[in-house]
């Protein structure tokens, strides 16, 4: 992502930039989260998550790093709220999701199995 790739200075007029062009996508709200959480603003964070979940309930990457955010920021509470709202959702997109639910050694893992396995693998 093009944000990612600027320098730390550049990161918030590039994040408004991508909001612009594609405002409800989940990949460019997730990664503004990731920004607050870098500046160490954990209500943001949780805010931001929230919206990109409320954007596309199905991509599963957005669920990865949100659990990853609460396993860091959170108490268990929140990363177990985040945990049912996945399974309730039951995502199926996200290129590390799919990469994770499509590996032969996860087949007939759980939701809940594999949103700790995608939270794992993100970086």
């Amino acid at each position: 992502m093009a944000i990612w790739m600027e320098n730390p200075q550049q990161r918030k007029g590039r994040s408004l930039d991508a909001l612009k062009k594609a405002e409800p996508h989940p990949v460019v709200i997730t990664a503004v989260a990731r920004l607050f959480w870098s500046e160490r603003k954990i209500e943001k964070t949780r805010q931001w998550m929230e919206k990109a979940i409320a954007a596309d309930e199905d991509w599963g990457d957005a669920w990865g790093w949100w659990l990853k955010f609460e396993r860091q920021h959170g108490e268990m509470e929140r990363q177990q709220s985040v945990i049912d709202k996945c399974v309730a959702a039951g995502p199926h997109h996200g290129h590390v999701w799919q990469s994770v639910a499509k590996d032969l050694e996860n087949v007939g893992k759980s939701t809940r199995e594999i949103l700790e396995l995608v939270a794992d693998k993100l970086e």
